[in-house]
């Protein structure tokens, strides 16, 4: 009886209700794929944008081992390769993939850039929810990683795949060390280390991981003996003092000072570490003081963008230093005075400062002042901050999180719309680079790369008033003077040309310079003399061009001309035949064909002028000599 009135009451009573999307777990999956949809959604445009002629042409449009594709011997080149000052074969054999699958169309570059840019936005999602177990500030996070516009250099930048490639390793190596610091084994401490040098073979940039692991063991981990927070997830790792967790990160710590040396020795060895004369010690630390506030400055109000920011030297206004340093020393005042209640704080400033200090310009690379790539993943410290404190201070006020609600959701719209915006620049060169030198002042590469970039379309006017303008800026730079004098000899000023190239080969002898611009300046220097009519002068600089470089075929050709054109056919033999074996050109086969005329081989030539009729159909020079030669042998015929 009791058993069966159980029965019914269990039958009658109602069942729990079901929510679509209601457990935690259905949740996270569904926020996971919003994230990684709205990304690629919001990157949508890249894949019809253009390759752009600053490094992009190093990495992939110029790259002979690149373009081999993905092979064995490809691949042992991708590891043992120093090319373009690093060492980062994951990122080269990522290229290679690419060029397997879309040879050079942009826009398969462009997609798997996205694509590991999204995939880094899911993992950093994941891996701050397993940690914290906030669901909801986890996916804002996230969401401002995967759409800030300071992060669009590394996205659409199909050069920077080293960025948002060890991102992705960066992210995993968090996550294998929080499921190392559950149950703690050298099984598990294997993974971590994996995922570790993954990402320094993207990129080196990744060498501060230990002590970002350092920082995640005071929150959101919980690790730390004597240290008040406890996790509010049930993850209730093993406590430890500092020596403790400093000594099972030394490995780590080793890999990153092997990466570190590595890359510095290189980039010293190539010349791109530039020198303390270049950049004394205080004009770094100026500079790198007034950077780490301009990031900040950025992060809030991401404006006047640029792909280059020329590096200021000595001239930063004493205000705008000490401006930059009070802000720095206050917040970290603040954070420090609120590490016990406000973890995260603490946690996320030292996340921001450590993580950039490889890049902020204490060890000069290059010219630039900052780069907005350089904060692709520092930034995410500065996110925690702010949307743990704004989480914090709208805890039980249901007023507050509703007003705020509205606002983030207004913000998120204005977010989208400016990432929109600002990616539109990155659609070619030409645009590219006339936002950059509209929004920065005296920068020198962009007037060069603008210049560049019109000169290929042929708008040789234009592109001669920016090379013009990179000399101004900056005229040690030997690539700015030859650039100009390229320019100035197409538009017919020889004279002025000279003095152009004669600049590169001054500045060459006194730093370092790659060899192939020397050699283009001899090469040029040559062209100038010939139309200012100084033919010893020009035999000299060709020859110069190709000592330094026998496969010279332009110089090869030019050498040979100027010796058919003077009737020295039998000294122009040599150079046109080398010429021509390295690339045909028709003016190359008619001198040749020329220069056997008058050396009374008239079969010979006859059978040159064919082959260049065969290769440039209806080259008028060439039908012209061959219908001589056949005219003299009918003649010759003729009894």
């Amino acid at each position: 009886m009791s058993t069966t009135i159980a029965k019914e009451q269990d039958t009658s009573s109602p069942l729990p209700e079901r929510k679509l999307f209601g457990s935690p777990q259905k949740k996270r999956q569904l926020l996971a794929l919003l994230l990684f949809v709205l990304t690629l959604l919001v990157y949508n445009p890249v894949i019809r944008f253009q390759f752009v002629n600053y490094d992009d042409p190093q990495y992939v449009t110029m790259n002979l081992h690149v373009q081999q594709g993905l092979h064995w011997h490809t691949v042992g080149w991708a590891l043992t390769s120093f090319e373009f000052y690093n060492w980062h074969p994951l990122t080269w054999i990522t290229y290679l993939m690419d060029y397997q699958l879309f040879e050079l169309n942009p826009a398969g570059y462009h997609l798997m850039n996205v694509l590991y840019h999204a995939l880094g936005a899911v993992l950093l999602f994941l891996v701050l929810h397993q940690g914290t177990g906030h669901l909801g500030r986890s996916f804002c996070v996230a969401i401002l990683f995967a759409l800030h516009p300071l992060n669009i250099e590394s996205v659409a930048w199909i050069a920077e795949r080293k960025n948002v490639l060890s991102a992705v390793f960066w992210f995993l190596a968090i996550w294998a060390y929080g499921w190392y610091a559950l149950r703690p084994g050298w099984k598990r401490y294997l993974l971590v280390v994996a995922c570790f040098v993954l990402g320094l073979m993207a990129k080196p940039m990744v060498i501060t991981l230990p002590c970002v692991l350092l920082l995640l063991d005071i929150w959101p981990l919980g690790r730390v003996q004597n240290f008040p927070y406890a996790p509010e997830t049930d993850l209730n790792p093993i406590r430890e003092g500092w020596p403790a967790l400093v000594l099972e990160k030394i490995p780590l710590f080793i890999l990153s000072a092997a990466s570190a040396v590595l890359t510095l020795l290189v980039q010293k060895r190539s010349g791109a570490m530039r020198n303390t004369t270049a950049y004394p010690t205080g004009a770094r630390i100026e500079n790198a003081i007034v950077s780490y506030a301009l990031y900040i400055y950025k992060t809030f109000l991401p404006r006047r963008l640029a792909v280059f920011y020329p590096h200021p030297g000595s001239t930063i206004p004493g205000w705008k230093i000490a401006v930059s340093a009070v802000l720095l020393i206050g917040i970290t005042f603040i954070v420090i005075r609120l590490r016990r209640r406000q973890p995260y704080l603490m946690v996320g400033w030292l996340w921001f400062l450590v993580t950039l200090l490889p890049v902020i310009g204490l060890l000069q690379n290059g010219d630039q002042a900052m780069a907005d790539r350089y904060a692709y993943t520092p930034l995410i410290g500065v996110f925690l901050m702010l949307i743990w404190g704004v989480a914090g201070w709208l805890e039980h006020n249901r007023v507050r999180s509703v007003i705020v609600g509205a606002l983030s959701a207004l913000l998120l719209a204005a977010l989208i719309a400016d990432t929109r915006h600002q990616l539109g620049y990155w659609h070619d060169s030409i645009s590219l680079f006339s936002h950059a030198a509209s929004v920065t002042q005296g920068n020198a590469i962009a007037e060069a790369n603008l210049g560049d970039a019109l000169y290929s379309e042929g708008r040789k006017d234009e592109a001669a008033l920016h090379f013009f303008n990179a000399v101004r800026y900056n005229s040690n730079a030997p690539g700015n003077h030859y650039n100009y004098g390229s320019s100035l000899l197409s538009a017919g000023k020889p004279q002025e040309a000279i003095e152009q190239f004669n600049r590169v080969l001054q500045l060459g002898s006194s730093q370092h310079v790659d060899d192939s611009i020397v050699i283009r300046s001899h090469y040029e220097l040559g062209l100038a003399y010939v139309q200012l009519g100084n033919v010893q002068a020009a035999e000299d600089e060709l020859k110069k061009a190709i000592h330094m470089d026998p496969s010279q075929d332009d110089a090869l050709l030019q050498l040979g001309l100027l010796y058919q054109k003077q009737n020295r056919c039998q000294e122009a033999m040599t150079p046109l035949a080398l010429s021509l074996h390295v690339r045909k050109s028709n003016a190359g086969l008619l001198s040749l064909g020329i220069c056997l005329e008058q050396q009374h081989k008239l079969q010979e030539a006859r059978a040159v002028f064919q082959e260049t009729l065969k290769i440039f159909p209806g080259y008028e020079p060439a039908q012209t000599r061959l219908q001589e030669v056949e005219n003299l042998l009918a003649r010759k015929k003729t009894p």
